[in-house]
């Protein structure tokens, strides 16, 4: 079987807020913007879309109401140098995300930081120059 494509789904409290966060953040809303309770933004360069809804609609049933202290997922953006990894720092700090993991190089020698949306969606944005 074939899969056309993938996305993913979460479970976010305030979809307005969610949809400034990313937008601070630099990522392209997707076309499904402007549904009722959702926010839906475009991630890299083969645009793979995650759909963020908001308590109280339908996914309810499917989703659990956000994470708890351990993740079941962590997304990882790719960067190209370390300057644009602390600059995508930057943005997470100023849009109000939480850094759980400050910029530095991990036991790997990779050079990234971890960061958490509002709703405490886990990201990591790393650099893997030494590979």
């Amino acid at each position: 079987m074939k899969t056309k494509k993938i996305w993913a789904n979460f479970s976010v409290k305030d979809t307005n807020r969610t949809y400034q966060f990313y937008t601070q953040l630099g990522f392209k809303p997707s076309a499904q913007n402007g549904y009722p309770k959702l926010a839906s933004f475009l991630f890299g360069d083969d645009e793979f879309t995650i759909h963020f809804f908001e308590q109280g609609s339908k996914i309810d049933e499917y989703l659990s109401p956000g994470p708890t202290t351990n993740s079941e997922i962590i997304f990882t953006l790719a960067a190209d140098t370390e300057a644009e990894v602390n600059e995508w720092a930057e943005r997470v700090k100023n849009a109000g995300g939480a850094i759980f993991q400050e910029v530095g190089r991990d036991q790997a020698n990779y050079y990234g930081f971890g960061f958490a949306d509002p709703d405490g969606h886990k990201f990591n944005v790393i650099l893997m120059d030494k590979m």
